[in-house]
């Protein structure tokens, strides 16, 4: 564990890649709330009446669906993400899917607010507070440790250097159990207790 803190502090990558990461979170995020308001009209009324059956069907929700949906995105991104981590060529393709779920995620928060105006921030903020914000943190974690790992493993193959991977893939396993935990909380409050919430706002669009 002490060779690997000396790569790690070589690359310092504890206060660089965090910092990376939330440049290119905050970026994804701004970058999804601006392209929706540049799509074509025809594109934003597609988002408009999705938005609006999305929201109109609250009241016919099948909350094990939702959960069953909710979980196999999160998981198919969390186990994408794993595994792209433990070679080089995830390096480049993590980052682009990290970018792209914030996207998403702005693009989301600005239809509730294109589709309802001053009345959908209220959507968007219960849409996003808190179980977006949490996966969010999830994702900036397993994303940081996938980045870690590549790099550990471009330093071992350049540099020539053998390293212990036995020892960080074992802390990597661990990382993937947490975010998994962490998801599957998520996803039961995003499935079960968010439609409940978000019902309870109707009347706002009535």
């Amino acid at each position: 564990m002490k060779y690997l803190d000396k790569v790690r502090k070589q690359f310092n990558l504890n206060k660089k890649a965090l910092r990376f990461l939330i440049g290119i979170s905050i970026i994804g995020f701004i970058f999804g709330c601006i392209f929706i308001l540049i799509i074509s009209k025809t594109d934003k009324t597609l988002v408009k009446e999705y938005i609006e059956s999305f929201v109109k069907n609250l009241n016919n929700t099948n909350y094990l669906d939702i959960f069953k949906n909710t979980m196999f995105n999160n998981l198919l991104f969390i186990i994408v993400i794993w595994l792209l981590g433990i070679s080089v060529i995830g390096l480049p393709i993590n980052i682009f899917y990290y970018f792209l779920k914030n996207f998403v995620l702005g693009f989301t928060c600005v239809s509730f607010v294109l589709t309802y105006r001053l009345k959908g921030c209220i959507f968007s903020i219960v849409y996003i507070i808190p179980h977006n914000i949490i996966n969010m943190f999830l994702f900036t974690i397993l994303v940081y440790y996938s980045l870690n790992f590549s790099v550990l493993l471009i330093y071992s193959i350049i540099k020539k250097k053998n390293i212990n991977f036995k020892l960080i893939i074992n802390k990597y396993i661990k990382v993937f159990l947490f975010i998994i935990i962490g998801i599957l909380i998520t996803g039961i409050y995003e499935s079960f207790i968010l439609p409940n919430i978000m019902k309870r706002l109707l009347f706002l669009i009535k």
